[in-house]
């Protein structure tokens, strides 16, 4: 059961994490391609941003409406936005300068687009239909690079040294939007150059020129060339497509390269983070049970017996109706175990110092029984050795009779002490031999009622009424006999009938000697305490066979031999024992 839980616990934790992890990933890949998508509309927002303000641009009674973004990144561009219909009126503008017309005839709109005629703006179209109309979209940026270019081929000078020197105005402004000028002899090799990065290249073809002019979005720059046939120079500006000042503290970084760094830092602090929640989780969740545990374990070797509790007094691991917390549920198990255990163990404690009470008090009693007998056998002694009395020979038989009678007894007391340590030490019992317990039993118990203290008439023999055959070790099966014979006569009053009887038991056909007396019978208590030898001492003047250790010493010979014990007792309604053997 509990590996069940645990297993589903630790798969389900599992699973959460790595979805967790999953939507982590998809969530910084889904930005970074967001910033990828915003940095490429901010480089070139002629080719990608005008698709995509069309693509997210909305159709309303109003007209058209743009993504606030897009048009934040058009402002942002220094750029324009004019929306057109079929006929060149401008239907929407956005951020349009004064100087830009709001309605264009068909040739005068091709004729700014194609550069044939002088216009201040570079102008980009968009034509695409959307809802059934046809959108013309012209985003303008101010045309930085012609002038720039204009300037540089009528004023533009190439020094000896390699540097270009151009008009102070040209060159502020060159220097601000960061671009670059040159100036290429017949070859196409540079003469001259001004603010040239180091990364920029010195010789041109015609491959070069043409794929830089129509791929600028490859190399990072817009470039313009104007040829000069008469003195066969080729001027060339260049500025950087996002027509943006220079950043020479934070150039060494670029923009993606910053995306990435920002993304894959978020994602492994957000992965630690989970991994730290989860293990904080696991913490709480199974270290604080296993620690529970262990200090009840603690607990429990130093002898306290109960449940670790809270400030509270309620045990850590139930909630205030007695149930298992949350936490500690999956635990349940081991926690039911510690909790037998406990109550094992504080039994056994009981049970220690119960059978230590009881074996003092047995202890004093067997010292006294010893101690009785000794007294009468060491006063006669003494009476015998006496000088100044002469004993008459009736007399000193009466005396020998006597210490012979409390040496018998000693001696028995003794044997059973012996005998009831050797079975309880596991000394297992003879072979057995095949007896016929009707004829066998008839004369044991004969034998058993013969004593001159017991009524022969008082006890009688029931047989079965076919052979029962049993192999058992005889002289121990007469021990019990003798001992279970004695404690019925000695321990009721004078008349009380004991039947013997032997039967074959109907549940599995083993075999049943059944001690059943109609004397006073005994309590509960007795009853359960009757077979302990720590349970009762003897009285000298009882005869032999009342020591105090029969019971104990019959019911050890029954187990020693594969039997089983039991008694059945109420007061007044007498007492029944029965012994009890499987067959075979």
């Amino acid at each position: 059961m509990m590996k069940r839980q645990l297993i589903l616990r630790f798969t389900l934790q599992l699973t959460i994490a790595v979805v967790l992890s999953l939507l982590i990933v998809a969530a910084g890949i889904i930005w970074i391609t967001q910033r990828y998508a915003e940095i490429n509309i901010s480089i070139d927002f002629s080719s990608i941003g005008l698709e995509r303000l069309v693509e997210s641009s909305k159709l309303t009674k109003d007209g058209i409406r743009f993504d606030p973004k897009l048009l934040e990144q058009v402002k942002s561009n220094n750029g324009w936005l004019q929306s057109l219909d079929e006929n060149g009126n401008v239907e929407q503008s956005f951020n349009t300068p004064p100087d830009v017309p709001l309605k264009y005839a068909p040739g005068e709109m091709l004729s700014y687009w194609t550069g044939e005629r002088p216009f201040p703006y570079h102008l980009y179209l968009w034509i695409q239909e959307k809802h059934g109309r046809l959108f013309t979209v012209v985003y303008g940026v101010k045309d930085e690079i012609g002038p720039l270019l204009e300037t540089a081929v009528a004023h533009g000078q190439a020094a000896a040294n390699g540097q270009l020197q151009l008009p102070e105005t040209a060159a502020e402004r060159l220097l601000t939007l960061g671009g670059y000028a040159q100036v290429l002899n017949h070859s196409g090799v540079e003469l001259a150059s001004f603010n040239k990065p180091a990364d920029a290249i010195d010789r041109y073809n015609v491959q070069e020129m043409a794929l830089r002019t129509l791929y600028n979005d490859r190399y990072g720059y817009r470039m313009s060339a104007r040829y000069v046939p008469e003195t066969g120079m080729t001027w060339i500006v260049s500025l950087p497509n996002t027509l943006k000042p220079a950043q020479s503290d934070s150039s060494w970084l670029p923009p993606e390269a910053k995306v990435l760094l920002i993304a894959i830092s978020v994602m492994l602090l957000s992965l630690l983070l989970v991994f730290f929640l989860l293990s904080l989780w696991n913490a709480r969740r199974f270290g604080s049970p296993m620690l529970h545990m262990l200090a009840w374990l603690d607990s429990l070797g130093k002898g306290v017996y109960t449940e670790p509790v809270d400030r509270k007094g309620v045990p850590r691991s139930r909630n205030r109706l007695g149930g298992w917390r949350s936490r500690y549920r999956v635990f349940s198990d081991v926690l039911h175990s510690i909790e037998r255990l406990s109550v094992t163990l504080l039994r056994d404690r009981e049970l220690r110092e119960q059978n230590r009470s009881l074996r003092e008090e047995w202890i004093s009693g067997i010292t006294h029984d010893l101690k009785t007998p000794l007294s009468s056998i060491k006063g006669y002694a003494h009476m015998l050795s006496e000088e100044r009395y002469e004993w008459s020979a009736e007399e000193v038989r009466h005396f020998s009779r006597t210490m012979l009678e409390k040496s018998a007894h000693m001696d028995t007391l003794i044997n059973d002490l012996a005998m009831t340590y050797r079975i309880s030490a596991g000394v297992q019992p003879p072979k057995g031999e095949e007896l016929e317990l009707n004829e066998w039993l008839r004369k044991s118990v004969e034998q058993a009622a013969s004593h001159p203290s017991f009524d022969h008439q008082s006890v009688k023999f029931v047989p079965s009424g076919k052979d029962m055959y049993i192999r058992l070790h005889a002289p121990w099966l007469h021990r019990i006999v003798m001992n279970l014979t004695a404690n019925a006569l000695l321990h009721n009053p004078p008349g009380t009938q004991l039947t013997v009887s032997v039967v074959e038991d109907d549940r599995d056909g083993g075999i049943v000697i059944t001690f059943a007396d109609d004397g006073r019978g005994m309590d509960e208590q007795t009853a359960a305490r009757l077979f302990d030898r720590y349970y009762r001492g003897t009285d000298s003047m009882a005869m032999a066979e009342g020591t105090g250790l029969g019971m104990a010493i019959a019911k050890d010979l029954v187990e020693a031999m594969g039997g089983h014990i039991t008694v059945d007792t109420a007061p007044g309604q007498g007492t029944t024992i029965r012994l009890s053997w499987p067959r075979g």
